[in-house]
């Protein structure tokens, strides 16, 4: 299993796959998703086509494991991390830009150790963050622009961050336990975090696939949390305060209580070394439980105005949930299928996109839903080659 658990900065979780389901609406905005009944609908019945986007190789861009791609409409292009914590820049059309491979070091104009990177859409840069809240700038070329700490060391590290403005970000601490289920409002004219929201009450483990927690959707800003956490939550830019948005439920949550009363206490607040260890050692314990437990385990979610996107780990199988907001009805697939959904990193309007290996064409690539130029593109890719980017168009009803 390719997956990793994310209780520390640097790990993560990769599991996959689909389910169909049916919602229903109660009081406020609870959403109950009811789908243990519902056929596991092959591909073909709710994809429309699939188009391919293979990114350009050559010895200057060879991506190694992926650890994180987002797409940003801003400079038209997606931004990939790989394992060696080198930044990708590649066009919409899988043309190689730039990248921070010359970036890492010890030099004055370099980073260290890379913990995220975004596109800051306000000064136009590429910014990487460090564990310990500095954020290296560069332009599109990766040309150094400049360097920003914070002096704030109550937390102990960071792993998420997203710009509001040219200097003033949200930071969230690396997620060993409850105590980190926090988020940091951060000013960085003033070196300082000046709020902090805690969504603790909430918080059941730190079992996740999701790489890109902020959605931004019709001006407003959106958090899904980057734990078990069945909530997802909006942000009041002005106010820096989390309110929850959508609450869903599969039938039978998760409960905190009884996974306590198993492994033992979750909520530990202390950050001295022999703390910190314990609960790692306790969250490691729980989750892999819940990879193993028959109650569905949302690890990545997406949302847009039309979709509530789920990839789901239940009792090992790996499956995917799309419900339609506006139809009120929703599809199951499941890993079972000899071609299957891969897990998804974006939602846009009607499509979903994935990022797979040249080998894993064969699995998640269903090629009676490619047309002529796309089983072309297909049949030029090569073992070696880079990643290639796969949109899977849903039917307009599903």
């Amino acid at each position: 299993m390719k997956n990793l658990v994310h209780i520390h900065g640097f790990i993560l979780i990769i599991l996959v796959f689909a389910i169909s389901c049916t919602e229903r609406e109660s009081h406020g905005n609870k959403t109950n998703i009811y789908y243990s009944e519902n056929e596991d609908l092959p591909m073909g019945n709710f994809i429309d086509r699939i188009e391919i986007i293979p990114l350009e190789t050559d010895s200057m861009n060879l991506i190694d494991q992926y650890h994180k791609i987002e797409f940003y409409d801003d400079f038209g292009g997606y931004l990939i991390v790989d394992k060696r914590q080198t930044v990708y820049l590649f066009t919409k059309e899988g043309d190689f830009i730039s990248s921070s491979r010359k970036c890492r070091g010890d030099g004055p104009d370099q980073y260290n150790i890379l913990v995220d990177a975004v596109y800051n859409p306000y000064n136009k840069s590429i910014e990487i963050l460090s564990p310990f809240g500095s954020i290296y700038s560069y332009d599109l070329s990766f040309n150094f622009l400049g360097k920003r700490d914070l002096q704030e060391k109550s937390i102990h590290t960071f792993s998420r961050f997203y710009p509001l403005s040219d200097d003033s970000y949200i930071l969230l601490p690396t997620l060993l336990g409850e105590k980190d289920a926090v988020m940091c409002f951060c000013d960085y004219t003033r070196q300082s975090i000046i709020s902090v929201e805690d969504y603790t009450a909430d918080f059941i483990s730190t079992l996740t696939m999701n790489h890109n927690p902020f959605v931004r959707l019709n001006g407003e800003l959106y958090f899904l949390p980057v734990c078990l956490d069945y909530n997802i939550y909006r942000i009041d830019e002005d106010s820096c305060k989390l309110s929850k948005y959508i609450s869903y439920s599969f039938g039978e949550n998760i409960n905190k209580e009884d996974l306590e009363k198993r492994f033992g206490d979750m909520s530990d607040r202390k950050s001295d070394e022999e703390s910190l260890k314990k609960s790692f050692a306790v969250m490691e314990k729980v989750n892999n439980y819940l990879l193993q437990s028959d109650t569905p385990i949302p690890v990545i979610k997406q949302m847009n105005n039309s979709y509530l996107y789920f990839y789901m780990i239940n009792n090992g199988v790996r499956e995917t949930v799309i419900y339609d907001r506006k139809s009120k009805k929703s599809i199951l697939h499941s890993n079972k299928h000899p071609v299957c959904l891969n897990f998804c990193f974006y939602l846009d309007k009607n499509s979903l996109y994935t990022i797979i290996y040249p080998y894993e064409m064969d699995k998640y690539i269903d090629k009676s839903l490619l047309d002529g130029n796309e089983l072309k593109k297909l049949d030029r890719v090569k073992d070696d080659d880079n990643p290639i980017v796969v949109r899977y168009v849903l039917k307009k009803r599903l």
